[in-house]
């Protein structure tokens, strides 16, 4: 959904521009039928009808005039019903076949208020032609003979039609677009995304370059974990008490914590699940904790690096570092605990439609731009 900002509201496309004008085209057919050989006056009303006044007359064939007058029954968003004439009609109508335009009928009361002050005028007839109509906020007993388009119940911008005098010159009508919408729309754009990648295999340089660019959070568990327990959080003591008896932290238990600190991000464009989860049950809970707040897992990238590959990496970093788990056996049980754990998960993710696979091998700037790829076309 496209949507455009016009001061404080949103809005987004209704009728485009192209269904407009075919809309005209029918009524200006008619009126051409009708009034042959009347020379019809038409009275368009300002501001709003000025665009809609503009593409009629030239779809008018007929001999005819046109003249101005404007009203005023809206402020804001809403119709106040209060009609005021603020330019008269200053042309002789007696006998005069007279079409009103306005750009919108709503509650008919502005259209009421120059029915009978043209009434006094003694014209021949008068007809009213309307861009639009909602049939479900008429007021009073009128005919509108001409309706291009009938609209439901929604405020309108743009082809003419103004809010708080902006949006006029737009060329097609939207709509307001509504709080349930702009969350709907927020969630569908919300870009979380579960990252996978063996030790050594540039996750944590490809997280930090997904930050920079796509403005997304962070959760790595093991940073979550330790800011509870170091907080002394409800769900830290809790964790605690597992840990010291040597026993596994709750997967229920880590889905709590991560909701926290999912909460606690406010509105955001999405979030990198680093570390989590590792098992298709933590997978599952994750999925079923961000259905809840209406959002979900968009993409689990994979960064896929070959082991020897890996190993060279863990052991020059160990050599580099002076980290004593970064030796030849040590990595070789990381690798196998991490292959045995993400090959389920990436079959689950897999079955799920998200997985994406990145060759994690080669120039950085090649493996960025293949995961800006996957989250572009998200």
């Amino acid at each position: 959904m496209d949507t455009i900002q016009v001061l404080d509201k949103k809005f987004k496309v209704s009728i485009p521009e192209a269904e407009i004008l075919r809309s005209i085209d029918a009524v200006a057919e008619r009126i051409n039928h009708d009034m042959a050989g009347k020379n019809p006056l038409f009275l368009a009303v300002l501001n709003g009808a000025f665009v809609f006044a503009a593409d009629l007359m030239r779809r008018i064939t007929i001999p005819c005039e046109i003249s101005f007058v404007k009203l005023a029954s809206y402020q804001g968003t809403i119709s106040t019903g209060k009609v005021t004439e603020v330019i008269g009609i200053n042309e002789n109508l007696s006998g005069r076949h007279i079409i009103i335009v306005e750009d919108i009928v709503e509650s008919g009361l502005t259209i009421e208020r120059m029915l009978d002050s043209l009434g006094t005028r003694n014209p021949a007839s008068v007809e009213v032609c309307a861009l639009l109509q909602k049939p479900d906020r008429l007021q009073v007993d009128i005919n509108i003979k001409y309706v291009a388009i009938k609209i439901p119940n929604d405020f309108i911008l743009g082809y003419g039609l103004d809010y708080n005098q902006q949006g006029r010159g737009l060329p097609d009508i939207y709509t307001l677009v509504s709080d349930e919408e702009e969350q709907s729309k927020n969630n569908e754009n919300m870009k979380n995304i579960v990252i996978f990648g063996a030790p050594g295999s540039g996750k944590g340089t490809q997280s930090d370059l997904m930050i920079e660019k796509y403005g997304l959070g962070h959760i790595s568990t093991g940073d979550v974990l330790r800011g509870e327990i170091s907080r002394g959080t409800e769900l830290g003591k809790t964790a605690k008490d597992f840990i010291d008896k040597g026993q596994l932290v709750p997967d229920s238990l880590i889905v709590d914590m991560l909701a926290s600190v999912y909460d606690a991000l406010g509105e955001h464009k999405g979030v990198i699940f680093d570390g989590f989860p590792r098992t298709v049950p933590q997978a599952e809970a994750l999925k079923s904790m961000l259905a809840e707040r209406g959002h979900k897992v968009a993409a689990m990238i994979e960064l896929d690096v070959p082991e020897d590959e890996l190993m060279t990496r863990l052991i020059k970093r160990g050599q580099e570092s002076g980290r004593s788990d970064d030796n030849a056996e040590t990595i070789a049980k990381r690798l196998d605990v991490y292959h045995k754990q993400t090959s389920p998960l990436i079959d689950w993710y897999e079955s799920e439609g998200i997985r994406h696979h990145i060759d994690g091998l080669g120039a950085l700037d090649r493996i960025f731009g293949d995961i800006c790829a996957v989250i572009d076309n998200l």
